[in-house]
C-alpha cells in the first residue's frame, strides 16, 4: 500500500480499550493485576497486550517525572519550514532524543515540537546554534516553559468501572534519599524508553549492573517523583480522531489555579504555563475537529479570566513522546526521550 492510500481505520474493541485503559492507570503492574481488573485471566491479557503492541496499536514508556520535569527546561518550538521542506524537516527532528514529540500543525507555521534538556543553556545552545542549521528549517519561535503541569502521562480512556481502576492505582513508597539521578539512572532510564514494561534481567543486561540493583533503583526513581510511566495507542483507534494546540492568555495569579483544574479535563494532554505574553500552553485530544469550537466555549465560560490567542489543529503526528507514528498514529519505531543528549555550550 502507498502511503497516500486512504486505509480504514480499525476501531479497538472494547477489550482491548478495557486492557489499554488498565495499563495506562498502572503501566507495570503484572498480568495477574491486569487480569483481574479487565476479567481475564493473565495469559490472555499478556496474550492481547503483545498482538496490539505488535501492531503498533498501543505500548508504554517510562517517562519525565515531576520533579525532573520540574528540573529540566522545556520549550516549545512553532518552526516555519521552506516551502516543500515540512516533511523531511519532521523527519529530520523527529531522530533528535531531546525533541520529544513533533506536530505538522494547521496554522502559520508548519511545525509545533517540544525539546527538553537537563539544562537552559544546553536548549538554548542547541536552538541557537544547531535548530537553525537544519535543512529547510526557516524560523524558529521558541516558548520557555515556567511550569509544567501535565505532558500526558495522566489521561486515560476512562472505559474501567472505577472500582477495577482503583485496585490498579499505583501506589509509591516514601521516597529515601533525594540525591539526583547519576549515569547509571540515567541509563536506566533511556533502556525504559524502549520498553516500559521491560523486565529487571533485561533492564540489568542493558545498564550492566545486578537485577537487585535496578530493582531498588527503579523503586527509588518512582517513589522520588523522577521517572514515571505512560502507556499510549493509536489514538484514532480508540475515537480520537484530532487533537489540537491552544495558546492562551491569562493574568499570572490565575495560572496554577487554571492549570491544575485543567487536568481534570479528559481532552487535556499537555498543560504548561509560558514565559511569553501567551502565557499558557494546552494540547487536547477530540473525537473531531468539530469538537474543537465547543471545547473553547466550555473553556472561557469555565474560565472567564481566559481568553484563546491562537488555536491550531494538528494534522499529522511525526513524533510522540519518543514513539515515531505513521499516518494512522501507530507506532512504527522508538527513538527514546533523551534529555542528557545535548551537550552544554
Amino acid at each position: 500500500m502507498q502511503e497516500s492510500d486512504i486505509e480504514p481505520q480499525r476501531l479497538l474493541s472494547e477489550t482491548d480499550l478495557e486492557l489499554i485503559d488498565a495499563l495506562q492507570i498502572n503501566p507495570r503492574a503484572s498480568w495477574t493485576e491486569v487480569g483481574a481488573a479487565i476479567g481475564a485471566d493473565p495469559v490472555t491479557a499478556a496474550r492481547r497486550w503483545q498482538r496490539l503492541h505488535g501492531h503498533g496499536e498501543a505500548w508504554t514508556t517510562v517517562a519525565l517525572g515531576p520533579r525532573q520535569t520540574h528540573a529540566m527546561s522545556m520549550t516549545f518550538l512553532e518552526i516555519d519550514c521552506e516551502p516543500g521542506a515540512a516533511v523531511e524537516v519532521a523527519d529530520a527532528l523527529a531522530g533528535e532524543g531531546h525533541l520529544i514529540t513533533v506536530q505538522h500543525v494547521a496554522s502559520g507555521h508548519d511545525l509545533f515540537a517540544i525539546a527538553v534538556a537537563a539544562s537552559l543553556p544546553a536548549l538554548a545552545h542547541y536552538l541557537l546554534t544547531d535548530l537553525p542549521k537544519v535543512p529547510g528549517v526557516a524560523k524558529v519561535r521558541t516558548h520557555v516553559a515556567t511550569r509544567v503541569f501535565e505532558t500526558s502521562c495522566r489521561w486515560r480512556l476512562r472505559v474501567l468501572p472505577a472500582r477495577s481502576a482503583d485496585a490498579l492505582a499505583r501506589r509509591h513508597a516514601a521516597p529515601v534519599g533525594t540525591r539526583r539521578m547519576d549515569e547509571i539512572d540515567r541509563r536506566l532510564f533511556r533502556a525504559l524508553g524502549t520498553d516500559g514494561r521491560a523486565g529487571y534481567s533485561k533492564l540489568a543486561g542493558a545498564v550492566g549492573t545486578s537485577e537487585r540493583t535496578v530493582q531498588r533503583r527503579l523503586s527509588r526513581l518512582v517513589a522520588t517523583g523522577d521517572i514515571d510511566f505512560r502507556c499510549d495507542l493509536a489514538r484514532a483507534h480508540a475515537g480520537w480522531h484530532s487533537s489540537a494546540v491552544l495558546w492562551l492568555r491569562m493574568p499570572d495569579g490565575l495560572l496554577e489555579e487554571t492549570g491544575r483544574a485543567l487536568l481534570g479535563w479528559p481532552e487535556t494532554r499537555t498543560c504548561a504555563a509560558l514565559a511569553g505574553a501567551r502565557n499558557m500552553l494546552l494540547t487536547v485530544g477530540l473525537h473531531g475537529v468539530s469538537d474543537l469550537h465547543a471545547l473553547v466555549v466550555r473553556l472561557e465560560e469555565r474560565f472567564p479570566h481566559v481568553s484563546v490567542a491562537d488555536r491550531q489543529i494538528v494534522l499529522r503526528q511525526t513524533k510522540l513522546y519518543g514513539r515515531l507514528l505513521d499516518h494512522f498514529g501507530r507506532c512504527t519505531g522508538v527513538v527514546p526521550v533523551d534529555p542528557w543528549s545535548l551537550p552544554g555550550p
